[in-house]
């Protein structure tokens, strides 16, 4: 196993591939000698598996691995999804329990149950990280403050929809854990206020990294970091929705914080201001989304003051803004490609979803449509993606969502998810006269609702500009033939083979109908390799398909 495995824990894999990897290492293992296996690679295994599994497959095989379970290297990672038996699973961990590393608890019906029984102490000297979800309000206070022992809990994780009265408790219990680096206390739907004094020296708190999942004032917030002079990152979401205390939020001294990120429904750009302005630290990263209906928030020139005056040291920014499909705009277009967001290689990008459209400024990635040396030109890079086309329906949701877009800025390239009508396409077509690429899903060819007769002249007008496309999932040959003939300027196609066709009949189809104007083909083959490439370009030259080209190979394509 190679050190990226090695390194990989055991929370990044999903129950299906933890049981998959274990079933093939258990058949790996039945089918050698299990004796001439190293500690080592046992070591590497026990990684991939939970600690309770591992515990009740090896430890009755004989006195060498009952040795090599207790062996001071191997932690144990418990992630309780499901348990057969209570007291079988306290048995386990009494006999593990100075090796446990993390315990995930996920079963609601037991959690409390399992709160209750489970002895905590010192001698769970290794135990770093602790998720515990759906924790009664009777139960969670005094297991945190058991948690007071643990000489090693750096991390802790609680998510409840229960709701908790005693939230000025849970957090003084929380700064009072000894060695945590972070936590994060998430309560669903949890209105609760919290009051809470301003911090004095002996009640500062460990924590550097510090996740509020309900809702809370700003006067609240200020108190409760104040526990957290250490803190580097402050992730917030679910703000009051009737919090008029921003324009009296004390000044909160930060000076170790480098990263917040922030989502709300219940602010103005104004009030979010007023919050930035009052936290005095040296910003590297930030990360906010709103969806409260102020357009202010796409107000490129706001931001840029907003940053250059109070955010010097800015490394990392992303905005997120969710507009409903109520609402209606009139102003100005957003700057947000001005050299100020150029120079960051900030870009703003927008998606169309089935009751909202998201405003997405964030650093610019490489597209599919950049091949090498290809030059980036920021001001043409703004990219409209649509995840819902409203098929089978009239069209007029999704054009006024266009609409409202355009009102705002210029769109260059077109993304969209999910298979379109050829009709439904020239009607988006029709509204983007500026369009550069297309990348489509699939097509079909059956009538969708519409007003007017599609392709209109101006649709075609504005699709033969484009000049480079991308089918993600062709499933006939006569969706290229239908982009060929709406694009006649295509510099760039990016497909698959068809499925049933051999490679060699279908780039020969290909070479026959693509325009004078083509430069570059890719094609997606399952089964691509060197001697492939050999004989395409022996078929390309004996039947003088092309007289100056190259072709290669980049994986399958």
């Amino acid at each position: 196993m190679d050190h990226m495995k090695r390194q990989l824990s055991f929370n990044q894999l999903s129950e299906e591939n933890t049981k998959k990897l274990r079933n093939e290492l258990l058949d790996e293992l039945r089918v050698s000698s299990i004796e001439n296996l190293s500690n080592e690679l046992f070591h590497e295994i026990f990684d991939y598996l939970d600690g309770i599994d591992i515990y009740e497959a090896f430890s009755n095989i004989n006195y060498r691995f009952q040795q090599l379970l207790t062996s001071s290297p191997v932690l144990y990672k418990i992630e309780l999804i499901y348990i057969s038996s209570t007291e079988r699973f306290m048995f386990i961990c009494q006999q593990i329990k100075h090796q446990i590393y993390s315990i995930n608890f996920q079963i609601p019906a037991h959690i409390n149950e399992l709160l209750t029984s489970f002895i905590i102490d010192s001698s769970l000297n290794r135990l770093q990280s602790l998720v515990i979800e759906d924790i009664q309000s009777d139960t969670i206070l005094s297991f945190i403050i058991a948690l007071k022992c643990l000489p090693r809990l750096f991390s802790l994780d609680i998510r409840t929809m229960h709701i908790m009265g005693n939230l000025n408790d849970i957090y003084r219990s929380i700064f009072a854990l000894p060695t945590l680096k972070y936590n994060k206390l998430h309560l669903y739907g949890n209105e609760c206020s919290i009051s809470i004094p301003l911090a004095t020296g002996k009640q500062f708190s460990t924590i550097e990294y510090l996740e509020i999942a309900h809702y809370y004032t700003f006067d609240e917030l200020s108190d409760l970091i104040s526990y957290t002079p250490k803190l580097r990152r402050l992730n917030l979401s679910h703000i009051n929705q009737d919090d008029s205390t921003i324009e009296t939020m004390s000044p909160i001294n930060l000076e170790n914080l480098t990263s917040i990120s922030m989502y709300t429904n219940y602010i103005n750009f104004d009030e979010f201001e007023t919050f930035i302005q009052n936290i005095y630290s040296e910003l590297k990263t930030l990360h906010v989304t709103f969806s409260y209906q102020d357009i202010t928030f796409l107000d490129a020139y706001r931001w840029e003051e907003l940053i250059l005056q109070y955010l010097s040291q800015l490394k990392k920014f992303s905005l997120k803004y969710y507009e409903n499909r109520h609402s209606k705009y009139s102003g100005e277009r957003t700057q947000f490609n001005s050299l100020f967001w150029i120079e960051r290689k900030l870009i703003m990008n927008m998606e169309i979803n089935e009751y909202k459209i998201l405003y997405l400024v964030s650093p610019y990635r490489k597209r599919w449509y950049e091949y090498k040396n290809c030059t980036v030109d920021y001001l043409e890079s703004t990219q409209l993606t649509i995840n819902y086309v409203f098929d089978g329906e009239p069209a007029d949701c999704l054009l006024m969502y266009i609409k409202s877009i355009l009102n705002r800025v210029q769109i260059y390239h077109l993304d969209i998810q999910r298979k379109i009508s050829v009709d439904r396409l020239m009607q988006i077509i029709h509204l983007l006269p500026d369009l550069i690429t297309l990348k489509i899903n699939s097509l079909s060819f059956y009538r969708s609702f519409f007003k007017e007769e599609f392709p209109t002249t101006c649709s075609i007008e504005h699709a033969s500009k484009i000049k480079k496309v991308y089918i993600e999932n062709m499933q006939t040959i006569e969706e290229i033939y239908f982009l060929l003939y709406i694009c006649p300027h295509m510099e760039f196609l990016n497909l698959q083979c068809l499925h049933g066709t051999t490679i060699e009949l279908f780039l020969r189809d290909m070479l026959n109908k693509i325009n004078k104007d083509m430069r570059l083909l890719c094609i997606y083959v399952s089964k691509a390799d060197d001697n492939m490439i050999k004989r395409l370009s022996t078929m390309i030259d004996n039947e003088k398909l092309l007289s100056n080209y190259t072709i290669h190979r980049e994986l399958n394509n």
